[in-house]
């Protein structure tokens, strides 16, 4: 089984280029981000083929479903030229699983909002492909069949002009199962010799037999990029940024210092595209000078960033309105679905609320606003770990019991029970988090509120995602109001 990084890729094409008699396996996936898989794409293909043959010996198709039976009869054809025959399914959908459907109806709404009405299309007959379902099950516009995210199923009224058009211009992708499994069976079968396909992707569901016979088989190159959802995915972003910069300055003969990327990061956010592009905007902005100022910065890019919703609920929990309505704002110019933004932030007061509990324990008596980090972290193993172990299992036991009854009741169906109740309720613990400085930023959070202000603050929310799923009011009126009762200090009286 062979499956490497996108950042491994130079290194392995390096060996087999030195090995004598090794070669490139005849089946190669690439999926990740686009603008990554399509850079690595071509060091592969320079392998395979010198570039001045690619233009003759380099077939591209786009999509699967109805080209597969040319494809592997190409694939399975000896060719009268001894050149290597590389036939690329670009772009395709075919691995797309019921796991990516949330991420396959952000890109139609993504796609549909920037007007390109042809990428919603085919995106949305994908997803209809992955549920099992043709145009027929949503032509009366009811969506219900879609099995959306609850967050997401709100306001879907402008996917009844998408629908109609898909309408009008059907797309065949209901064939998509038939098509991977004919696909998989010829890549076990094989290929004649010298004859490679190479398949790209945004999205793979791993589950799928395709996938799995690929990896088996075949290479597979992951080109996804690291989601900021921690510190240290952050800073593996800023690093792998930054090896952009030197990728695409570097041989234009222009730098930047650290302080300019960190400005131009700011604006763009980890947007890979977006990022390249303004880098190349400033290239041809400064003309025959060598080094990119923070004025060529402000005079040439736009904020483009769609700052990741932490950054938003940091900035709650830290009662800093003024962030957090600028985040908020970004967010929403960024295409976040408003109840998305209320559910993250109850995440975060609900987890609030837990610790307020168990600060107020007897393990915790040496903890107070202001408490050093050094000292937190010399007792977070022996001490604070095993705690929040303990609070966490008394925890998953109160909500099975508030929700399934007595669990001395039939062995079996209450094992079966705690296990789906404690699965549920996984977001609710805390020691599962066992970065110390990251439990330390939460008790700091907690402290921030009282017990009112957080009984307040879900009050606040829960009104606020009524408002929004049963008025006509503006989305983002109701999330400033929001964000800004939560962040003030308490009354003491019950909210209105």
């Amino acid at each position: 089984m062979t499956e490497i990084l996108y950042t491994d890729v130079a290194s392995y094409l390096k060996r087999i280029a030195s090995a004598v008699g090794a070669s490139l396996p005849s089946t190669i996936l690439l999926y990740g981000d686009e603008l990554l898989y399509k850079t690595t794409l071509q060091s592969v293909l320079n392998t395979l083929l010198p570039p001045e043959k690619q233009a003759f010996n380099y077939e591209t198709i786009d999509g699967v479903s109805e080209n597969v039976y040319p494809a592997i009869e190409k694939l399975t054809t000896y060719s009268f030229f001894a050149d290597p025959k590389v036939i690329g399914f670009v772009d395709t959908r075919i691995f797309h699983g019921k796991k990516n459907a949330d991420e396959i109806f952000l890109k139609i709404k993504t796609a549909y909002e920037e007007n390109d009405i042809k990428s919603a299309s085919r995106n949305f007959f994908s997803l209809l492909s992955v549920m099992s379902l043709t145009i027929e099950d949503v032509r009366d516009k009811n969506y219900t069949a879609l099995k959306l995210n609850p967050e997401m199923s709100q306001n879907t009224a402008w996917m009844d002009s998408l629908v109609e058009y898909c309408i009008e211009n059907p797309v065949s992708e209901s064939s998509g199962n038939d098509s991977a499994q004919i696909l998989q069976r010829a890549i076990e079968h094989g290929f004649v010799p010298e004859a490679h396909l190479i398949l790209t992707t945004d999205m793979v569901d791993k589950r799928k037999g395709l996938y799995k016979t690929i990896a088996e088989k075949g290479l597979v190159i992951d080109c996804s990029t690291p989601t900021a959802e921690s510190g240290a995915n952050r800073k593996i972003q800023a690093a792998f940024l930054w090896e952009q910069v030197k990728l695409i300055l570097t041989p234009l003969g222009k730098t930047l210092d650290k302080d300019v990327f960190q400005q131009l990061v700011d604006i763009t956010g980890f947007d890979l595209r977006t990022f390249a592009g303004n880098l190349q905007k400033l290239a041809q902005y400064v003309g025959e000078r060598k080094v990119i100022t923070s004025g060529d910065v402000q005079s040439v890019i736009s904020r483009t960033r769609r700052d990741p919703i932490y950054e938003m609920t940091t900035a709650v929990m830290e009662r800093k309105p003024e962030s957090a309505l600028f985040y908020l704002r970004s967010l929403l110019s960024g295409g976040f679905f408003p109840l998305q933004i209320v559910a993250a932030i109850t995440k975060q007061i609900r987890k609030l609320l837990i610790l307020k509990d168990i600060l107020e324990t007897p393990a915790f008596r040496f903890w107070k606003a202001g408490c050093h980090y050094d000292q937190f972290s010399r007792q977070f193993a022996q001490t604070i770990l095993p705690a929040l172990q303990s609070q966490d299992a008394t925890l998953l036991e109160r909500l099975d019991t508030w929700k399934y009854g007595d669990a001395s009741t039939d062995t079996a169906t209450s094992g079966k029970q705690k296990k789906k109740s404690s699965s549920s309720a996984t977001d609710l613990l805390i020691s599962k988090q066992s970065n110390a400085y990251a439990v330390y930023k939460q008790m700091e959070h907690a402290s921030r509120f009282s017990r009112q202000e957080l009984v307040e603050a879900v009050g606040h929310l829960y009104r606020a995602s009524v408002h929004l799923t049963s008025s006509r009011m503006n989305p983002s009126l109701i999330l400033e109001t929001m964000i800004l009762n939560i962040c003030r200090a308490s009354t003491g009286a019950p909210p209105p």
